[in-house]
């Protein structure tokens, strides 16, 4: 049944997720992520965890509509890390209902005031 066509819309807008949805990532991308940007993309599992569950996360949240990249579509994600920085994250959908990350650092400064524009927070 092609769902997205019955409602015209794109294939990559179109996602409906009932519970069993996991994220993950690369290991073999860990170091070189941990590395360049001084982030551990486990670390953004345990913030995209948080920021999806339905127990009242208190962190402001940010999602960009899908584009292609790389043949994927591909969404970028800004919250705010623990110490309170403002990270984003890149993620794309795989057929198995798993978000896989694809990079996650903090925010440049561009990308901070985005995000201050559109949750009022601030960077600290």
């Amino acid at each position: 049944m092609d769902i997205p066509s019955k409602f015209g819309i794109p294939k990559h807008e179109f996602r409906v997720v009932f519970g069993r949805t996991k994220i993950e990532f690369d290991p073999n991308k860990e170091e070189g992520n941990r590395i360049k940007h001084g982030y551990s993309l486990e670390s953004a599992v345990y913030l995209l965890n948080g920021l999806l569950s339905l127990t009242g996360n208190s962190k402001p949240y940010l999602v960009s509509d899908g584009f292609l990249e790389n043949g994927e579509t591909r969404h970028m994600h800004m919250s705010a890390d623990d110490s309170g920085n403002v990270v984003l994250m890149v993620t794309t959908m795989r057929p198995d209902e798993a978000v896989r990350i694809i990079s996650f650092r903090r925010a440049n400064e561009n990308e901070c005031m985005i995000f201050q524009q559109h949750t009022g927070y601030r960077n600290t």
